[in-house]
């Protein structure tokens, strides 16, 4: 009898090991397989001299497929080979991952968006220990050990969000800035836009301003936020955005309310973008260069390698849309 309840034990206690290992490797072999949908490679037409790993974040944005086309030609130019690792949902677990796999493939070099200041700052004095140098792009780890920053002056975009706001309003009334309050790793580039865009208007007393802060990460942050400056108590005539998801949003949600009365300043050149500036919906927007983003975060790297040394601060080119110069855009991006 003893032997009988023995054995059904030690069966049972098997199967209940077999169930765990098979559900261990059904969760690492998941992971991997999702890391490797999310993994790109551009390799040139000759033998790289080196091999670079770029992580970033919202992979189905437009800003990261002109980003991309600027690696591609810098790819093709300077003979090396880029791997993206990323997607439209990458999470800041899953970007510390793909930082740890760069340093253990002992890349030549690794371009990043810093998706939280402390954990990347650690993660960069490891790879420079290691001789992998590091380029962040887009947002900054400053105090950290990185040899170069690629991206926009945020400053520079508030003073030209703040003159288009002047010319929009003619120098008077009240204007509402969405804030998305969630963007932790965005405080410092938001206050120096705000800062920026009331430099700007520091000679127009009659343009007052109001931050409106919302949740990006809930569904109806952004709705609650529209609702408040159409509210009956409101005062506001205008409204600006400082990203494009959010310029969109707000461009589409006061179409189908039938409100479109309001001046719409925003950032980004996407098509639909575009098509609302040329019907007077929006009045005008923001662009970056970001093909330019990408291109100059390879040439920088390519500098450390070969010269041992680039340019602390890449700073990207921005350029102003509104109706007078619409067209252009639309043709080139039909072109």
């Amino acid at each position: 009898m003893k032997n009988k309840y023995y054995t059904t034990f030690v069966l049972i206690l098997v199967l209940f090991i077999l169930a765990i290992t098979g559900f261990i490797f059904y969760r690492i072999n998941r992971t991997l397989h999702r890391m490797e949908q999310n993994t790109e490679i551009i390799v040139p037409d000759q033998v790289p001299a080196y091999h670079f790993t770029m992580i970033y974040k919202d992979t189905d944005d437009s800003v990261w497929f002109s980003i991309k086309k600027g690696v591609e030609k810098a790819s093709k130019e300077f003979n090396v080979a880029v791997e993206f690792n990323g997607s439209n949902s990458l999470s800041k677990d899953e970007m510390l991952k793909y930082f740890e796999i760069g340093i253990a493939s002992k890349v030549d070099g690794i371009i990043t968006y810093v998706w939280d200041e402390e954990k990347a700052s650690s993660l960069i004095e490891r790879a420079v220990n290691q001789g992998i140098p590091v380029i962040t792009m887009g947002s900054d780890a400053k105090d950290s050990k990185r040899a170069a920053f690629v991206g926009v002056n945020t400053y520079h975009t508030g003073i030209q969000l703040g003159r288009m706001l002047i010319a929009a309003t003619g120098g008077q009334g009240e204007v509402a800035v969405f804030d998305d309050a969630e963007q932790q790793e965005k405080v410092l580039v938001q206050n120096l836009m705000m800062l920026g865009i009331r430099d700007a208007i520091q000679q127009y007393p009659d343009i007052h301003i109001s931050t409106i802060e919302y949740n990006n990460s809930d569904f109806l942050g952004i709705e609650d936020a529209i609702g408040h400056v159409l509210s009956g108590n409101s005062q506001y005539s205008t409204i600006v955005c400082t990203s494009e998801k959010e310029t969109t949003v707000v461009a589409e949600r006061l179409v189908d309310l039938n409100k479109v009365g309001y001046h719409i300043i925003g950032y980004g050149d996407s098509s639909e973008l575009l098509r609302y500036i040329e019907k007077g919906v929006v009045f005008g927007t923001v662009t970056t260069n970001f093909e330019q983003m990408g291109y100059d975060t390879i040439r920088a790297m390519v500098d450390i390698k070969e010269k041992g040394r680039t340019s602390a601060y890449f700073t990207v080119d921005t350029s102003l849309i509104t109706k007078n110069n619409v067209s252009e855009y639309i043709k080139a991006g039909e072109e």
